[in-house]
């Protein structure tokens, strides 16, 4: 399942629980580990190859693009049609083709773009036109970007945000149809949720949230100690608030009530988190110093000095940090104390690093899980004869007593959960739902679960 899906889990929370009273999904814990495949993809900022490399320890896998121009900017990836989106140093939007391996020019003279998170491009030409490009069918838009109007963000709804930043004020919303929309608010730094449904913009004394949709005028939040970045958790449901002092504060997005906060040293100016919402970077209010955050511990586990760029430092799940040393990009540790050096590839740092949760074809692995009778699901229930049951996979932890929480969670939602227990001592505890007949039943339960999944299968014979 494409990581956009995640985003759906946010949405079910303004569902109300239905007539057996049983738990929504979405009051399901925020932080939802995925265990899928991981590629970490350098995009040549001089020109020449695309390289996938392995996210454990930056071995080259063996797939690559070649005559890829300088690329300036990456605008986003849709796995679902297999394209990378973005921008390269003659202001020439590309499309890198995963499985075909080429690179193609979809538009020139393009200043800016954004990606929504169901397909959806925005392209800006030099003019400051916007034209929607949905289904390969382009659509310019009424209304022209001013030069300031630089940090775009694509929702599900199909709109189109431009943010406010440190330098601009106010939230502008292009509908899919009719004219733009502008959302009183201050300036200063911005993000919004995945899927675009609600923005943040810390004002040093407060967060203020605005809704895009105009259906609610924006909300504030009082903020002691000088919030300086925000961001959301992949789900929306949680809003982080880095400050001066030395605590990053945490929010329900819905009710804007305040939980347990993080003790980070040295004050948060920018916050990160990676694809799946396991961790969390911290840039200090001093120097380059830099803390790694484990959400689900709640706990800084590492800290380094690094540069901090538009792409680097990024986790690479489960354990790899990425970083610039010099000219070159090293992976280290985060599984084992010392943040051990994993892998280096020499001469990188100038080139642009992207996280996708995808594989090549030819590095694509078949997780199996070690089912056992402790699963609470009899055999029987899948197909007769068949030796092979088919499950869900929506989360790994090394915390046992959060992995039992959370397919208690689930089975409350009146759903079919249940926990793996490790194989061996460098295994997971594994979250599944199920178990299903044959692989399509699950295929065709994980796209209306409405959380990250892939399927696995056990005992038995390896799922196709």
């Amino acid at each position: 399942m494409n990581v956009r899906h995640i985003l759906l889990v946010g949405t079910l929370l303004a569902a109300a629980c239905d007539k057996s009273g049983r738990e929504p999904l979405a009051a399901l814990p925020l932080v939802l580990h995925s265990p899928g495949p991981t590629t970490l993809l350098r995009l040549p900022a001089h020109g020449g190859e695309a390289v996938a490399y392995r996210s454990t320890d930056l071995t080259p896998l063996g797939w690559s693009v070649a005559r890829v121009p300088a690329i300036r900017r990456y605008i986003g990836a849709d796995l679902d049609q297999g394209l990378v989106y973005a921008l390269d140093s003659t202001r020439t939007l590309i499309a890198i083709d995963l499985r075909a391996r080429r690179a193609r020019v979809l538009r020139k003279g393009v200043r800016n773009a954004a990606l929504g998170p169901e397909g959806t491009l925005f392209a800006v030409d030099t003019a400051g036109k916007v034209t929607e490009v949905r289904g390969r069918r382009p659509l310019t838009l009424t209304d022209a970007l001013p030069a300031s109007a630089t940090a775009l963000v694509g929702t599900a709804a199909g709109r189109l945000l431009v943010l406010p930043t440190p330098r601009r004020a106010d939230l502008t919303v292009f509908e899919p149809e009719g004219p733009s929309e502008t959302i009183a608010i201050p300036k200063g730094f911005a993000t919004a949720t995945l899927a675009g449904d609600l923005v943040a913009v810390a004002v040093d004394s407060a967060v203020v949230l605005a809704d895009p949709s105009g259906a609610r005028k924006p909300e504030l939040i009082d903020v002691s100690g000088h919030a300086r970045s925000v961001m959301f958790s992949p789900s929306g449901h949680r809003l982080y608030v880095g400050r001066d002092d030395d605590d990053i504060m945490a929010f329900d997005r819905y009710s804007a009530r305040e939980r347990d906060g993080i003790d980070v040293p040295g004050g948060a100016v920018d916050l990160r988190g990676d694809l799946y919402g396991l961790w969390m970077l911290v840039r200090s209010r001093k120097g380059d110093t830099l803390s790694v955050v484990d959400l689900t511990a709640r706990s800084v586990v590492a800290r380094t000095v690094t540069e901090w760029d538009d792409d680097l430092p990024l986790i690479a799940p489960p354990f790899l940090l990425l970083v610039r040393k010099g000219r070159d990009v090293v992976g280290l540790d985060l599984e084992r104390d010392g943040l051990r050096t994993r892998g280096q590839v020499a001469k990188a740092a100038d080139d642009i690093w992207v996280p996708l949760a995808w594989a090549p074809a030819s590095a694509e692995e078949v997780v199996v899980a070690a089912a056992t009778d402790t699963m609470g699901t009899p055999v029987d229930s899948a197909a007769p004869g068949s030796g092979q049951r088919f499950f869900l996979q929506v989360s790994s932890s090394r915390n046992p007593a959060w992995a039992r929480e959370l397919a208690e969670k689930i089975a409350a939602a009146g759903i079919s959960a249940s926990v793996v227990d490790p194989a061996n001592a460098d295994d997971v505890y594994r979250v599944v739902v199920g178990p299903f007949g044959t692989r399509e039943q699950a295929d065709s339960a994980s796209r209306s679960l409405g959380m990250p999944s892939f399927v696995i299968s056990g005992p038995g014979t390896p799922a196709p």
